[in-house]
């Protein structure tokens, strides 16, 4: 197997489902994927939602080229998390990548509260993905 090294900017957000509101917040995941896929080809390298849990869990899952496609990617699903948000709250965010990466994401993303993740030097991915 072949190796490279690991750049991909990583956006793990958490959801609380509100109580009764399931499906409304269902309805709007395949909205995301829908703008996303369309969308954002050259950036995004891989995207999709887990859940929801017994207790109204959801995580998306979804990597990025670089801090600046992630910041495109949320410029282009705005609509969709506004409406997301309207039955839902956002309880957890991490951000996960290359040190150097994250750094140009400490401003943009500061209202979320993220925590973040440098990666540790070395890290690495398949090149079969």
């Amino acid at each position: 197997m072949s190796w490279r090294d690991d750049n991909i900017v990583t956006l793990v957000p958490k959801f609380k489902i509100h109580e009764g509101k399931r499906e409304e917040y269902s309805k709007v995941l395949p909205k995301f994927l829908e703008k996303v896929k369309a969308n954002e080809q050259d950036t995004c390298i891989f995207y999709g939602f887990v859940g929801p849990t017994e207790d109204d869990h959801v995580i998306c899952r979804e990597g990025y080229v670089s801090a600046e496609g992630l910041l495109a990617h949320l410029a282009n699903v705005d609509a969709e998390l506004n409406e997301a948000l309207e039955n839902a709250d956002i309880v957890e965010l991490s951000v996960q990548g290359p040190a150097a990466e994250l750094e140009k994401l400490k401003e943009p993303l500061a209202a979320f509260n993220p925590t973040y993740y440098p990666l540790v030097e070395g890290s690495f991915r398949s090149t079969k993905n």
